[in-house]
């Protein structure tokens, strides 16, 4: 699980894991039941901890709970027993240490990651950070800090809002971790990655993120979220610019994974 560093003063501190809701979020579902993230319809209050699913919604959702490569979460058929390390990983290791999603880009998550992001259903927010809290919350090794995918502030203009920090701040928050969105800088516009094939997506990203000049990364192991990790170009984009400027350890968690 994540764990944030006793020596680490600039770190907040963190329960070991999430137990439940906090006070406010119960009273909240008391008077305004939280809805399904596929649907729509009230779900109970007293559900575990990130399950934002009702049962049929849950059940058209492939979670990613099976066999998968340790490295960057990629999953296996389900005939495959046990972890083991995928080909693109042993042939090109990631500058990431570790990537995880909770389900595949498919069904009522996909959905609702789509709505949240392209069509400003922000009311979705609260589920998808929790579900996303949720399947952090038990990666190793630790970290120290959370960052956002960093926007390019013409596509931030466009979308009117940046997806990657809103989840962030309360994934932060769940995790008892601290949050920036001003360490690492999309200093290039980039075409859309929809579309573009890995070498393409690749050359894309090249070039298109940098560090700002304040100090924060240097020592720390980095969580870098974001809503859907497709081929893994832009968080190996954005791992390499972490590690070149010190960060100890990349880690990736997204909501789903194409």
């Amino acid at each position: 699980m994540f764990r944030v560093r006793p020596t680490d003063r600039r770190a907040a501190p963190l329960l070991s894991r999430p137990t439940g809701f906090r006070p406010g979020e119960r009273l909240a579902d008391l008077v305004f039941p939280p809805l399904c993230l596929g649907c729509a319809l009230p779900l109970a209050h007293d559900r575990p901890w990130g399950r934002e699913l009702c049962p049929e919604c849950a059940r058209k959702t492939d979670f990613l709970t099976g066999a998968k490569c340790p490295r960057c979460g990629r999953p296996f058929e389900a005939d495959r027993a046990a972890d083991h390390w995928c080909g693109p990983c042993l042939s090109q290791p990631p500058p990431f240490d570790l990537a995880r999603a909770a389900a595949r880009h498919t069904g009522p998550l996909a959905e609702a990651v789509r709505g949240f992001k392209y069509h400003r259903r922000l009311g979705l927010l609260p589920g998808l950070s929790r579900m996303l809290a949720a399947a952090a919350v038990d990666l190793d090794p630790p970290a120290d800090l959370v960052l956002p995918v960093p926007l390019h502030w013409r596509r931030r203009r466009e979308r009117g809002f940046n997806q990657a920090w809103l989840l962030t701040r309360r994934v932060a928050r769940h995790l008892g971790l601290p949050a920036r969105s001003d360490l690492l800088r999309r200093i290039r516009f980039t075409a859309p990655q929809v579309g573009l094939t890995d070498t393409e997506r690749r050359a894309n990203v090249r070039g298109a993120f940098a560090l700002s000049p304040h100090d924060g990364v240097d020592g720390r192991r980095v969580m870098l979220v974001d809503d859907v990790l497709t081929t893994g170009a832009t968080a190996r984009a954005c791992a390499r610019v972490l590690k070149k400027g010190g960060a100890s350890g990349v880690l990736v968690a997204t909501l789903t994974r194409a």
